[in-house]
Parts: C-alpha cells; sequence; structure tokens
C-alpha cells in the first residue's frame, strides 16, 4: 500500500486529522480538507437531525427560544451591528454591500422589512436537503439581537419567507417597540 492509498483509508475511518497534523506536507493538506469536508457534511447531518427532534419533540415555544438564543450568539461572533448603535441607515449600507441585504424602513410604522440576498442560505451549518426551517428561527435571533443593539431597546421579529421553505430569499419583519 503507498502513502495515498494509506490516507485514503485512514481518513474513511474519521482519524485523518491526527495523522495528517503529523505529516506536513502538500498531500496532506487535500486530504485534512478532504476529512474537514466529511466533518462538516457530518455536522450539518447531526444539525438536521437535532432540529428537527426539537420541532417535533418539544415545546414550540422551548424549540424557538433555544434557536433563537443560537441566532443573538452568531450575531454576536459576528459584531458589525455593533458598529453602528444609533446608526440604522449605517447599517443597512454595511450589510447591502456586504451581503447583498435590502432594507425597507417605514418610521411611521415603526417597521424595518429585512430581505436578505437571493442564492443559498448563509449559513455554513445548513444542508440544504434536509435541514428544516424551523431552523430559521436562529436567523429571527440573529435579527433581534442585531436591531436590538442598534436601537438600544426591544424589538419583535417576525420571519415572513424562508429560503428553507422554498423562498428565493429570506424575509424578516422588525417592529420597533
Amino acid at each position: 500500500m503507498d502513502r495515498k492509498e494509506f490516507l485514503k483509508d485512514i481518513c474513511s475511518f474519521g482519524i485523518c486529522g491526527c495523522v495528517l497534523s503529523l505529516s506536513g506536507d502538500k498531500e496532506s493538506l487535500h486530504a485534512e480538507d478532504a476529512a474537514m469536508d466529511q466533518r462538516l457534511i457530518f455536522a450539518r447531518y447531526q444539525l438536521s437531525k437535532l432540529v428537527s427532534f426539537m420541532a417535533a419533540d418539544t415545546t414550540s415555544a422551548s424549540a424557538v427560544g433555544l434557536l433563537q438564543k443560537t441566532g443573538r450568539e452568531c450575531a454576536k461572533l459576528g459584531k458589525l451591528h455593533a458598529n453602528f448603535i444609533n446608526n440604522p441607515e449605517g447599517y443597512f449600507a454595511a450589510a447591502r454591500k456586504n451581503w447583498g441585504t435590502d432594507f425597507v424602513w417605514d418610521k411611521d410604522k415603526s417597521m424595518i422589512t429585512v430581505m436578505v440576498a437571493e442564492g443559498p442560505c448563509g449559513c455554513p451549518l445548513v444542508d440544504p436537503k434536509r435541514t428544516p426551517a424551523f431552523w430559521c428561527n436562529c436567523s429571527a435571533g440573529y435579527q433581534r439581537e442585531t436591531f436590538e443593539t442598534i436601537f438600544g431597546k426591544p424589538v419583535h421579529v417576525s420571519l415572513k419567507d424562508s429560503k428553507l421553505n422554498g423562498s428565493k430569499r429570506c424575509i424578516f419583519e422588525i417592529r420597533l417597540t
């Protein structure tokens, strides 16, 4: 058995991360990338199952709350919104430039409509073939954290449409309270 076959065999058993870290050459980096892809595929599969179980086996309010907390944490990691406290127009411009997100702000109704760019879901944890649309409650939490930080007060977020539900765009309504 040559070296390539050996690495291929051990990667199929999921133990290549340890071996590859010892080898340190370009061939091993490609195998490490392949192993990472396999781990990500596995993580996406497991997450889709977890979300399906949550949606089926827990109270809706409890499951929605957990997913929204997860989304809030994701927003905190990204931190873009923290640069735009009391400057929603600045955030709109930055999000439009960075992600292609569109916004409509009806100041009279204290409502912002967020329209995520067309294309695949931007969440790296989503398996578009398996992840249920219930997962989008995570994105509602992301929007909530973002706009509560920008405005410095509570907001209400409603998911109006979702890519995981077959729409071309995710659409959220943000109501300022």
